[in-house]
């Protein structure tokens, strides 16, 4: 007798399976059917078999701090070459010519020991194509979370001590004069 019903449950649970698939199918047919599907846009004009380049050192003209000084997505920042730039035997760029860069991303720190971060891109040189720049650069403050929420679940079963760590912060990033900012240039990448 067992065997009847179990054999007539696992029939059932696979027949309503089956219709349910069937339904939803015919609805993602009807549903997306006369959906245009946007691709991203990616630069896919240029060639980048090529591995050849040559690196540009940088160093920041005015220190940045996340809290103390007020920094925003979309603000453009100077650098310094630190040294000449050649290739081929051409002077590329001289020390001290000025960089531009964008901060694409900022966060401030944050509950828990996250830190803060400055993401930099889009950086622009006089006479080199911006296409052909590797140079994005991240920025983290310190990291306190390997500390905080092993504290924070130890504290747990406890029911309000647990959220005592929420007030441990992150570091804010920073950016100095002292930190060295390698963007690499790729002069065979082509269209």
């Amino acid at each position: 007798m067992n065997k009847v019903i179990y054999t007539f449950l696992i029939f059932f649970t696979f027949t309503t399976i089956n219709a349910k698939a069937t339904m939803i199918d015919s609805f993602v047919d009807q549903t997306l059917k006369n959906v245009e599907v946007i691709k991203p846009i990616s630069n896919t004009d240029y060639n980048y078999e090529s591995l050849e380049n040559f690196k540009i050192k940088l160093k920041i003209t005015e220190n940045i701090y996340g809290k103390k000084n007020r920094i925003y997505d979309g603000q453009k920042l100077k650098f310094k070459v630190l040294e000449d730039v050649f290739y081929n035997n051409e002077l590329i760029l001289k020390r001290s010519d000025i960089v531009t860069g964008t901060i694409q991303t900022y966060t401030t720190r944050g509950m828990n020991g996250i830190p803060g971060m400055i993401i930099i891109d889009n950086f622009e040189i006089p006479g080199l194509d911006k296409n052909k720049l590797k140079g994005l650069y991240v920025k983290k403050g310190l990291d306190f979370t390997i500390y905080v929420l092993p504290l924070k679940w130890a504290l747990t079963p406890l029911p309000p001590t647990g959220s005592l760590t929420n007030i441990l912060l992150g570091g804010n990033a920073k950016i100095t004069d002292k930190d060295k900012i390698i963007i690499e240039y790729y002069p065979y990448w082509q269209k």
